[in-house]
């Protein structure tokens, strides 16, 4: 089993940070290797049993799964548990620092794919994730931080 933490502090109220992360098909707005996330039986509030299908990108490879919130403490956080092709349990924390300041903390556990593994080393693999994780949350950070920016340029107290 492999294993990932990242954590920023993103300039970003903490209830708009929660809702904007636990909404899993805003993912790929700034997750690159998530190419495609659908939620299953429609819309409406993130809640425990709500579920997804996605397709994950890695070293070329597509890999589909489906995932499902497990758990869900609004504004506190959100646990995701991903099947198909890819096993992995992504465990999402959150914690106000500031008024307009949050933190994020992600926690991955997951299982290289078999196939991939057989073709490239399985170090190789977690070392291109965890970069690929970093770039990620950088670019969490960066929308965030630019759509707060906007809302104070236009006057909106965050």
């Amino acid at each position: 089993m492999s294993h990932l933490v990242l954590s920023r502090e993103i300039y970003s109220p903490l209830d708009r940070v929660f809702a904007y992360v636990s909404d899993l098909t805003r993912a790929p707005e700034w997750w690159p290797n998530l190419s495609e996330v659908r939620r299953l039986g429609g819309g409406g509030e993130v809640t425990v049993g709500t579920r997804y299908t996605f397709m994950y990108n890695m070293f070329g490879r597509h890999f589909p799964g489906e995932a499902v919130v497990t758990r869900l403490v609004p504004g506190e956080r959100s646990v995701l548990e991903a099947s198909g092709q890819i096993h992995a349990v992504i465990r999402n924390d959150f914690r106000a620092t500031a008024k307009s300041r949050t933190r994020v903390t992600v926690i991955i556990e997951y299982e290289v794919p078999s196939l991939l593994g057989k073709v490239v080393n399985t170090l190789v693999v977690e070392r291109r994730n965890a970069a690929d994780a970093d770039h990620a949350f950088d670019q969490l950070k960066d929308l965030l931080e630019h759509e707060a920016l906007a809302r104070i340029d236009e006057g909106v107290v965050l």
